[in-house]
């Protein structure tokens, strides 16, 4: 239980990438005071957390209506984290842009899609199809609550690591969750008997 916990963990961990998303934080919200910052940080993170739990939740649902395998949803899955890791690895423009009132970053592109895209929802239910819905929800929350003061400590991040340090820990974290999707991607043509 414990290692499936630590497996979760990390492996949202890495698509979450609290450290590597900082530049992108510190960007937004560097002309707010640090009361505001730290309010829509907050309102980021639970709202983020909303959404990831509602997929993991919602996701058993929608997978019975639909008649998604196991092994289709891990294809799929794998095949939409590879777009992203590719996409940030080589700096392919596929996300985000806002330019709202603080209150509204919070939501866009805070929450979604720096902290509850594609990838991370692709992975929370990734997660639930493999290690079950309490691990799903428990690798969520931890995440979401080591990600937080990371969040709030993104100015001081990048000033710490530089422009070039967070770029380096965002293209590893980018590698790394290519190899990740690949290895979905065949596991769930090894369940599908595509492959063996």
């Amino acid at each position: 239980m414990l290692e499936n916990f630590v497996t979760s963990f990390m492996m949202l961990f890495i698509v979450l990438d609290p450290v590597g998303i900082s530049p992108y934080v510190a960007a937004l919200t560097a002309k707010l005071d640090k009361r505001a910052r730290t309010g829509v940080i907050r309102l980021a993170v639970i709202s983020a957390g909303v959404l990831l739990l509602s997929f993991v939740f919602a996701g058993v649902i929608i997978f019975e209506i639909l008649g998604i395998e196991t092994g289709e949803f891990k294809i799929a899955a794998g095949l939409m984290l590879l777009v992203y890791a590719m996409a940030d690895l080589f700096e392919i423009p596929i996300g985000f842009k806002s330019e709202g009132r603080s209150e509204s970053i919070a939501i866009f592109p805070l929450a979604t899609p720096l902290l509850a895209g594609p990838g991370s929802v692709a992975t929370v239910l990734y997660i639930r199809e493999v290690y079950g819905t309490s691990i799903a929800v428990a690798s969520a929350v931890a995440n979401l609550v080591v990600a937080y003061p990371i969040l709030l400590s993104s100015i001081l991040i990048v000033a710490k690591l530089g422009r070039h340090g967070a770029l380096l820990i965002n293209k590893f974290m980018s590698l790394i969750m290519v190899a990740f999707a690949i290895s979905v991607i065949r596991e769930g043509m090894q369940n599908l008997g595509m492959v063996t």
